[in-house]
């Protein structure tokens, strides 16, 4: 039955039509050519044929038809593609009974999800509160219908009794972050919020954000991650962005969900936002088959806490090999609030003003102009791309008053003194003597949301660099440590200093960050250890060595 259905669907949609909402296509001959979404490229050898409805990759192999493509980049099961392409060609699946399969039970997840989602759009009608929010914030009906913006009810059950009557298992619910389990059993995770579903690139709804209607908080609160959702690879906004992208040749990647939707609203409809508190590898390559060569702005607001996000995410997009501009927006400004306020013209003058990455470090890190060629060097280093670092290396000499010759010198020792799966040599961190201390505060820099499990294991007393340690004490005084720039109004130069080089060369892999959290703790006890046994020995306390001997092995 499956092969018939399939032959059904191969007959009503075209190969090419499906590609092309992932990769960008060029006619070349009888074929369409693109870079490869499966593999890094520079040169075009992923080939798409329509005579035969097949796709091949001359550079990593991959290939088939068209639900191997959508099964290979999306990640589906075969029944999972399946239920895509059906749809997409306007044919009904029969219901087909679950095996508990883990496609099955992801299958069941995307189904509560597009029925709560449903649910929560029922609701903006009947809420006053969440129309009058939309009507003050300039939100159109149209984009109400582009974002399927809801709105979820006060109460503890609304959405929980709706799916009971649809049918549907309160474990289900659970494992879509729909519902929490609670001592007195089950209860809505969203309540007397705005929602904003969260979709992949081809418009699936697969989580949720919600926001407070007034100043409670927290302001926003996301789905959990569930088998379905991985925040990590997702762009809010992109199923509405890819076109725009396309046609446009660029992408502005914003911080938040109202940004999207109002600059989509003014013609800005190449706008995505990341999920939490910063840009991922796994989402920026999501990125790379729109076009062929992704140019990016990034657009943060121009206080501190947008400096040091625009910091942590330069090194990514070197390491994607995105060539990128940065904007910083007047102070206590947004995208979303400086349009409503100065409209097209203003903001296009505005995004004009964005400047490249190297002129970023140049002109608005700290440090004198030597920690800023370093600094700027170390960035270029991340780029695998050979013609990009060039560009940028032209530019960097250009801009200064160093040589060429000597700025390539540093470049080439960088590159050679790099190790694949291993933290960046060139970073800031090498050569110090508290090594893991100055990679665990990195970590804690470009993720905040670490910071409470990495000060819950840490003791300050231990650490041995004081700058660290002075970074530590202030970052755990944070109410809210996703504001973590906070921190440099309580500063001197020289944690300021650190702060700037960690923050712009985070030295670790993003991909390991919870395996280098676990080896820094781990060394730093270790040290701990190693010191007082060697002290306990050399005053001759056997009990101490004993004792700690007897600590060590139940730990």
């Amino acid at each position: 039955m499956a092969e018939r259905l399939l032959d059904d669907i191969k007959s009503k949609i075209d190969i090419v039509d499906v590609i092309s909402d992932y990769v960008h296509l060029k006619k070349a001959g009888q074929n369409w050519k693109g870079l490869c979404p499966f593999h890094t490229e520079k040169t075009p050898s992923f080939t798409v044929s329509p005579s035969r409805q097949r796709f091949h990759c001359f550079g990593c192999g991959v290939g088939g038809d068209v639900i191997q493509f959508i099964t290979e980049h999306e990640k589906y099961s075969f029944k999972e593609a399946l239920d895509v392409l059906a749809k997409r060609a306007g044919i009904t699946i029969p219901v087909r009974t679950s095996n508990g399969t883990a496609s099955e039970k992801n299958e069941q997840l995307r189904e509560v999800i597009r029925k709560a989602s449903h649910f929560y759009r029922e609701n903006i009608q009947s809420s006053g509160a969440a129309s009058r929010f939309f009507t003050s914030r300039g939100i159109t009906d149209e984009s109400v219908q582009l974002f399927l913006l809801g709105y979820a009810p006060p109460g503890w059950g609304n959405l929980l009794n709706y799916l009971r009557r649809s049918g549907y298992r309160d474990e289900i619910m659970k494992e879509a972050g729909l519902v929490v389990q609670g001592k007195k059993g089950y209860y809505d995770m969203f309540r007397e919020r705005l929602i904003f579903p969260i979709m992949t690139a081809n418009g699936t709804v697969c989580a949720f954000g919600g926001r407070a209607l007034d100043d409670s908080m927290p302001k926003y609160i996301n789905s959990p991650e569930t088998a379905i959702f991985k925040k990590s690879e997702i762009l809010y906004g992109l199923h509405a962005a890819r076109e725009g992208i396309r046609r446009q040749g660029f992408v502005m990647i914003v911080e938040g969900y109202m940004d999207v939707i109002i600059c989509n609203q003014h013609g800005y409809d190449n706008a995505v936002a990341p999920l939490g508190t910063a840009l991922t590898s796994e989402s920026l390559k999501k990125l790379k088959p729109l076009t062929s060569a992704v140019n990016v702005v990034v657009v943060f607001d121009g206080d501190a806490a947008g400096v040091a996000a625009a910091q942590r995410a330069l090194p990514l997009l070197c390491q994607n090999n995105l060539r990128a501009k940065v904007l910083l927006l007047p102070e206590n400004e947004d995208p979303d609030s400086y349009l409503e306020k100065y409209g097209n013209t203003a903001f296009n003058a505005l995004l004009d003003t964005s400047v490249s990455m190297i002129d970023f470090i140049l002109r608005v890190t700290a440090g004198d102009e030597t920690d800023k060629v370093h600094g700027a060097v170390t960035l270029i280093s991340e780029n695998t791309d050979s013609f990009m670092a060039d560009q940028m290396l032209i530019e960097l000499s250009g801009k200064t008053r160093i040589s060429e010759s000597l700025i390539r010198e540093k470049f080439k020792k960088l590159k050679n003194r790099a190790g694949k799966n291993k933290p960046n040599l060139s970073s800031p961190v090498r050569g110090k003597i508290n090594r893991e201390e100055h990679l665990l505060l990195s970590v804690v820099l470009a993720f905040p949301e670490k910071a409470d499990q990495v000060l819950s294991q840490l003791e300050l007393n231990d650490l041995r660099d004081k700058t660290v340690a002075s970074l530590f004490n202030n970052i755990a005084a944070l109410e809210n440590k996703a504001d973590i720039s906070e921190i440099l109004h309580k500063t001197d130069d020289k944690e300021k200093k650190l702060f700037d080089e960690l923050s712009m060369n985070p030295g670790f892999d993003f991909n390991q960050v919870d395996r280098i959290v676990e080896d820094c703790l781990g060394s730093i006890e270790k040290r701990k250890f190693d010191e007082q046994f060697h002290h306990a020995k050399k005053s001759g306390d056997l009990h101490r060595m004993h004792s700690l001997l007897r600590e060590r092995k139940k730990a």
